[in-house]
């Protein structure tokens, strides 16, 4: 089967502690504690060092943000037990508290809920049972080890985590609205931004990089909508967001008179070849607008070409795959060798990286 990771994830670091691929389908879950308070940004440096020996396919922070650390793919290093491990996908929460009974936080418990139901969904797992021992799809790592993970508070929340995450798996979705019923703002293909403040619909937060973009729609349905490709159109997440979190942007109009200088360079088309220059200083009338490439170009009511009318900032995210996939095939092309260009940070890419500051490093030499 084709493997997939949680879209609620907001926070990624690749473990190197990890088996690819795993070589069983998934068919369990497996919940621990951390035995501590943490982030996902510090578990995410705990599982990066080799000597830990340890990872997990996501963990919760004490804030309820979901990080990915082991692609579902692949089998994690974290109950003590290979059998398992291949089987399941294992999450590890954290604490609110040390000590007994290794309580945790409302609303990581929340997105431990979310986070079940969203595996079972996409795994085929019809139902979340606890049997007390392997045999069940939830497992715990007591079953596997001489350890009290995953504490007491889990434990006794055994019954009411199935409960809950099999009650939403059971659960009859409402037939959508139409768009015309239900949405009169905003429709498909509509370029948005996104509220300072806003999370996805499911309150996960919204990473910066995606906040600070533009997005078209791919679908929308009540208050749901979809964002899809970024303005660029170099970056697709499919990530749903109410409507109430979203603005329309401001796109030049039809017939929207800007200021060109004379000596303004004009295209055959929106990023293509030069024809030549705007004669004189004056008004001018745009009726297109498009962004290639990170510019933003005007065609002219003329018919004479495309003129540039912004350059677009662009910022690199170690936490977006399509990001790391542009690094990889570059480092390769560059010949520093990472392998496949997979969006994965793992020891080849970083080896690569860390040859391109060596090279650059004794040249400045």
């Amino acid at each position: 089967m084709a493997f997939t990771n949680s879209p609620l994830v907001s926070y990624t670091q690749i473990s190197p502690n990890r088996n690819s691929p795993r070589n069983q389908p998934i068919t369990k879950i497996t919940v621990h504690h951390m035995a501590g308070v943490m982030s996902v940004e510090q578990f995410g440096n705990l599982v990066a060092n080799p000597a830990r020996e340890m990872s997990s396919n996501y963990c919760i922070g004490n804030d309820g943000r979901i990080g990915l650390y082991c692609p579902e793919q692949d089998r994690s290093w974290c109950s003590s037990s290979p059998w398992n491990d291949n089987r399941s996908i294992t999450i590890e929460v954290s604490n609110d508290a040390y000590g007994e009974p290794w309580s945790i936080s409302d609303v990581a418990y929340n997105s431990l809920i979310n986070l079940c139901v969203d595996i079972c969904r996409r795994n085929g797992i019809k139902k979340l049972d606890f049997t007390g021992d392997q045999n069940g799809s939830l497992t715990y790592h007591y079953m596997f080890a001489a350890t009290g993970c995953p504490g007491t508070w889990i434990k006794n929340h055994t019954a009411d985590l199935c409960n809950k995450v099999n009650a939403r798996l059971n659960a009859v979705e409402p037939t959508p609205k139409s768009q015309a019923q239900t949405n009169a703002s905003f429709k498909v293909g509509d370029l948005v931004s996104i509220n300072a403040n806003a999370k996805y619909y499911n309150g996960v937060s919204i990473p910066s990089w995606v906040l600070q973009s533009k997005w078209y729609i791919s679908s929308i349905s009540g208050d749901r909508a979809v964002l899809g490709k970024n303005e660029e159109g170099d970056k697709n997440i499919q990530h749903p967001i109410k409507t109430m979190d979203i603005k329309l942007v401001n796109t030049v109009l039809a017939g929207t008179i800007i200021s060109l200088k004379k000596g303004t360079a004009i295209f055959d088309i929106a990023g293509g070849k030069k024809l030549g220059v705007v004669d004189a200083d004056g008004k001018y009338t745009i009726v297109e607008e498009k962004v290639i490439k990170f510019v933003k170009y005007g065609k002219l009511k003329s018919g004479a070409g495309w003129v540039e009318l912004e350059k677009l900032t662009r910022t690199f995210d170690m936490n977006n795959s399509d990001d790391v996939k542009e690094l990889q095939n570059a480092l390769n092309a560059k010949g520093f060798n990472c392998g496949e260009a997979d969006g994965i940070i793992g020891n080849n890419t970083t080896k690569a990286m860390f040859q391109v500051l060596c090279e650059a490093w004794l040249q400045v030499k």
